[in-house]
């Protein structure tokens, strides 16, 4: 399939005249006599491991006369005028292999930016968009694009050709459905115009502003300030350096109330800092005061314990004493002395005086400061005639696909759907580039980013933007069950 794909390009150049010969898909994001803003291709990876070129398709280019328009969300619709290319590309499949690998790719420049959406033209007026992104300071977007094909149109023919017309009905109207999905649209927004036009500024007033500029989109992206918090409102006979002095203060003054809203937010955190840190002293403080209490009660306990065994133990010794001195005080009489001084037999037990144990409140207590340096604080239109219809672009292929395919392999429709992103970004002008692979999280985040500045950019859809473009790309694959050398070996079939 290689080899097969490199003589397709050799057959091009020699089957068609200059002005219809195949072009490679690779586009300038620019307005009229301007440096780009980036570039937007498509490229095929070949497997024998070869650089990535951009793919040849038969192209017609006209400028939009009605605009289309698609939705960021329920309430918004965003209309866009500009440039309308249709490409058609043929691809080639030998026993279930093309050898070629499509990617989407859009760089863009320093100090650049661009908006690239991708999605399904679902009729003559409205863009579908799958998933969007913002191309800007030499970001580099991979984005692979899966193809998937349907039967042909004699295959299909084939196969509803024994259900009821009920049946077949159902399966003709879903086999449109079908076709209709197999536009894979790109539509490529510029930034710049959008934001002059927004701003009630001449055109080319901010081609050199380039710090205006990217102050301009934070506030849009980060801050979602409101555009009509920065549009000039003043006379329109002021000079454009006076319209640009007006703008920035407006930016100025954003910067400033942002600014303060950070420091007065800051302010709150520090002091919910410094109160959770008290509040986390006293706690300790509390908790030291009560192990210190039920360590003192604890050992007034044992205190008590130890007294009670000597209690007993002086007891026990003083009956062994007087039941050894009775046979020697039987022969001789004891002195009188001796007497008083040794107890009686059935006198009582000799008590002990127990030791009063300590009251709570006289106990001392550790001091704030001991407990301050154990705890560490923590860190905190209406439709006119000459608009195209591109749906319809497939159901006539459709019929000249049954009409002339008189080769016995297969013409089938190719639908594109997108897989993860690869995206190589640059945070900083001397950082190095790094590269990211965009998930299905990731490809939300940049969407909703996307339309957040779309949605200030058109005014929540009441501007239309007028410098896009839109390629509208119908693909199809010409299938071969064979490999290549069987397909014109055994079966005969120049391919």
């Amino acid at each position: 399939p290689v080899e097969f794909a490199n003589y397709m390009e050799y057959h091009y150049r020699k089957l068609y005249r200059g002005e219809f010969e195949p072009r490679l898909f690779s586009y300038a994001v620019r307005r009229p006599d301007h440096y780009p803003e980036g570039v937007l291709s498509i490229e095929a990876e070949l497997a024998d491991g070869s650089l990535p070129q951009p793919i040849r398709t038969v192209v017609r280019r006209r400028e939009a006369a009605h605009p289309m328009r698609f939705a960021i969300n329920a309430a918004t619709d965003v209309s866009f005028f500009g440039e309308r290319y249709l490409h058609a590309w043929m691809s080639h499949q030998f026993s279930g292999q093309s050898g070629t690998q499509l990617n989407l790719v859009a760089r863009a420049r320093q100090f650049s930016s661009f908006i690239l959406l991708v999605g399904r033209i679902s009729s003559a007026e409205v863009f579908d968009p799958k998933a969007a992104i913002i191309i800007r300071n030499k970001d580099d977007l991979k984005l692979p694009l899966m193809l998937e094909t349907i039967p042909s149109a004699k295959e299909f023919k084939d196969a509803i050709a024994s259900l009821s017309p009920e049946q077949q009905r159902f399966a003709k109207a879903f086999r449109g459905m079908q076709l209709e999905s197999t536009l894979f649209g790109i539509c490529v927004i510029q930034i710049k115009p959008q934001l002059e036009k927004l701003l009630n500024l001449p055109n080319d007033g901010l081609t050199k502003e380039i710090k205006l500029t990217q102050n301009l989109m934070e506030l849009f992206i980060t801050y979602q300030i409101p555009s009509d918090l920065l549009s000039y409102d003043g006379d329109q006979a002021v000079s454009l350096a006076g319209k640009l002095t007006k703008v920035k203060g407006y930016v100025q003054a954003m910067y400033d109330m942002i600014n303060e809203c950070k420091a007065k937010e800051l302010a709150e955190k520090q002091q919910e800092a410094e109160y959770a840190r008290a509040q986390r002293i006293r706690e300790a403080e509390e908790q030291m005061s009560i192990q210190l209490v039920s360590r003192r009660r604890k050992s007034s306990r044992e205190m008590c314990e130890r007294s009670i065994v000597s209690r007993d133990c002086v007891s026990r010794s003083s009956s062994v004493v007087s039941n050894t001195s009775a046979p020697l005080m039987a022969r001789a009489p004891p002195r009188p002395a001796a007497r008083a001084a040794s107890p009686p037999s059935n006198a009582p037990t000799p008590v002990v005086a127990e030791v009063p144990q300590p009251s709570p409140s006289t106990e001392s207590t550790p001091s704030a400061d001991a407990i301050t340096g154990a705890a560490e604080p923590e860190s905190s239109e209406d439709l006119a005639d000459d608009l195209v219809d591109y749906t319809q672009v497939p159901q006539q292929l459709e019929q000249q696909f049954e009409k002339l395919d008189t080769c016995p392999a297969s013409r089938t429709a190719a639908r594109a759907a997108v897989g993860p992103a690869c995206k190589k970004a640059q945070k900083a002008l001397l950082a190095k580039p790094t590269e990211s692979v965009l998930n299905k999280e990731g490809q939300k985040e940049e969407r909703n980013q996307a339309y957040d500045l779309l949605d200030a950019l058109s005014r929540s859809g009441c501007l239309a933007v007028d410098e896009a473009s839109l390629h509208v790309v119908v693909a199809a694959t010409h299938c071969f069950d064979k490999t290549l050398v069987d397909t014109v070996v055994q079966d005969n079939v120049n391919p």
